[in-house]
């Protein structure tokens, strides 16, 4: 049996409430920049209006269209740097469980052809959706990691799109409580989003000089207690697939800089996270291991943060703000679900990441030299 391949991520296309492409999407979270405004909609207790992240469409469908419209741009640019002839390059989706309130109508028939026709490409007969909110982009990974290393695809998309802002969406989230709101601090704010990776074999070395990211170590779990099951809660499933995924990897958490991940305001994700890092990180550090989220500036995106998560990751190793050469990634649904995977710089040439590595990198390509630690 043939081996699923280690995957290398090698091109991000996205389309966010802070920019219609990753540069621009990636600038921003690199700033600080939130997407997060007013919406067309009130909160029905309060009547003061609710805050989220909208892309700013100049035609905006709704429902699957608007699904299609967000999708197509993010998947055409990282195709713009495919070296696999397109009609060869299979498209692995992420969209929002079949369960959602407000879900567009047989989205998971409708939304590759709609994509195809407004990319003008063939679709490859193994791209499907996988309609699992944020673990949907996960599996993507996994099955991309088998196209490729039974040589059925040189090259995948693996990529996730979704949107909190349909008016049914909206008023299931605020009956369910589950948007922050005035009188309601324990909430998330609703977004959009698109997310598309291109990702081919880790012995597959990237076009041109720019670094590759690799993915390790990819573990999948489930709680017991997910949110909103008044079940007791004490992390347990993210801990077990964080250590499975460090196992994987043959690593610990003492080789990991900083997590990254798709915590979103509620206070679920943020002590589920702790009690993962506290039970496993027995490491002495000068600093909090970092968490980043990416849900913070963009408002919630669902089953389009996988994505954005790894997109973020290779913008920071490439750029040089990574705090080191290694993250743990987790991403969860609210099935209780979870994902975990260990992604690392590889820099062009396979030669190991290190500080002055990626310093001269940056020199090479006309950026001005920065400091790491490694």
């Amino acid at each position: 049996m043939t081996r699923p391949a280690t995957l290398c991520v090698v091109a991000s296309g996205l389309v966010t409430p802070i920019g219609f492409s990753a540069d621009a999407s990636l600038a921003a979270l690199h700033a600080g920049v939130s997407g997060v405004r007013v919406l067309g909609h009130r909160h029905p207790a309060s009547g003061r209006p609710l805050r989220g992240g909208r892309v700013a469409l100049t035609q905006r469908g709704a429902g699957a269209s608007l699904l299609a419209g967000l999708l197509a741009p993010a998947v055409g640019e990282c195709l713009g740097v495919a070296t696999a002839p397109l009609q060869e390059v299979p498209w692995l989706v992420g969209t929002s469980a079949v369960t959602r309130p407000g879900r567009p109508r047989r989205l998971d028939e409708w939304l590759l052809a709609e994509v195809a026709e407004r990319l003008d490409l063939p679709l490859h007969p193994d791209s499907a959706t996988l309609p699992a909110d944020a673990m949907g982009a996960a599996h993507a990974l996994q099955r991309a990691a088998t196209l490729i290393g039974e040589r059925r695809a040189r090259q995948v998309v693996v990529a996730g799109v979704d949107s909190f802002l349909s008016d049914d969406t909206l008023r299931a989230l605020v009956a369910d409580r589950r948007l922050l709101a005035p009188g309601h601090l324990d909430g998330f704010l609703p977004g959009e989003g698109a997310g598309a990776l291109l990702v081919t074999a880790a012995d597959d070395p990237p076009a041109g000089h720019r670094p590759g990211m690799l993915v390790r170590g990819l573990a999948f779990g489930r709680e017991e207690a997910p949110v909103g099951s008044g079940r007791p809660f004490r992390g347990d499933g993210l801990t077990t697939t964080v250590a499975a995924t460090l196992d994987h990897a043959g690593l610990s958490m003492a080789d990991i800089a900083w997590r990254i991940t798709d915590v979103s305001g509620e206070h679920y994700g943020f002590k589920e996270a702790m009690l993962a890092a506290l039970r496993l990180d027995r490491t002495t550090r000068a600093s909090p291991l970092a968490l980043w989220h990416p849900i913070e500036f963009t408002g919630h995106l669902g089953a389009a943060v996988t994505p954005v998560v790894l997109a973020w990751a290779r913008h920071a190793f490439e750029l040089g703000y990574a705090p080191g050469p290694r993250a743990l990634c987790h991403v969860g649904d609210d099935a209780g679900g979870r994902a975990a995977f260990i992604v690392e710089a590889r820099p062009a040439g396979h030669q190991p990441w290190t500080a002055d590595w990626l310093a001269l990198s940056l020199l090479d390509a006309g950026e001005p030299r920065k400091e790491y630690e490694a």
